[in-house]
């Protein structure tokens, strides 16, 4: 397998995530378009402020020559040359898989990164770039398989010392474990950086 680079975030706001957006946006060259995927907030208050946290943000790291296209309806999105990353925003993991499975935009996702795209996965947005979505006890579907960008891994955002020992024995698979404020990247399905050392893997 073959990706570009995939930024994990365990959540938080832009100040707790502020190194790994530093890092991602090094990815990002100028005056670049951004796909960012709000599905996961479509049902809660802070939908109706995604974008104005996006700018925020934007401001925060000085690239006011990045674009941010919001979306959370990913029906006809096909196509994703048009845009240098892929930023996936977290809320809830179940209606943005939902809508993944809906309109099939895992696979345009998938085929994205195979072909060297940069994703980020925001808190929950992390939760369904890897190989299981039901990391968390909120999650409904569970065995669901997210869409497997990250090799052996499934993730775990907002960490906070729980013992998964069971649920990766249960679930065969490896875990990265992602506390707010922390960031993993990953390319090829391998860790190759992070933004704090305090997350946890749990390999079989």
């Amino acid at each position: 397998m073959t990706t570009g680079k995939i930024f994990l975030s365990g959540g938080g706001d832009e100040q707790a995530t502020k190194l790994l957006d530093q890092y991602f946006f090094k990815e990002v060259p100028l005056n670049s378009n951004i796909l960012y995927i709000a599905t996961g907030f479509r049902e809660n208050e802070k939908f109706a402020n995604a974008m104005e946290w996006m700018q925020d943000m934007i401001n925060m790291h000085g690239r006011s020559d990045v674009n941010f296209h919001m979306v959370d309806d990913l029906t006809n999105l096909n196509h994703l040359g048009d845009f240098s990353a892929v930023y996936v925003g977290g809320g809830d993991v179940d209606t943005l898989m939902d809508e993944f499975d809906r309109t099939g935009f895992e696979f345009v996702l998938k085929s994205y990164s195979e072909h060297g795209g940069t994703v980020y996965g925001g808190g929950g947005g992390s939760i369904v770039l890897g190989k299981f979505i039901d990391t968390r006890r909120e999650i409904r579907r569970h065995y669901k398989t997210g869409v497997e960008l990250l090799g052996k891994y499934s993730v775990f955002p907002g960490y906070r010392d729980e013992n998964m020992d069971g649920w990766v024995s249960s679930h065969d698979s490896h875990l990265i474990c992602v506390p707010d404020g922390i960031g993993v990247i990953v390319k090829d399905g391998k860790i190759i950086g992070d933004a704090g050392k305090s997350y946890k893997i749990y390999d079989l």
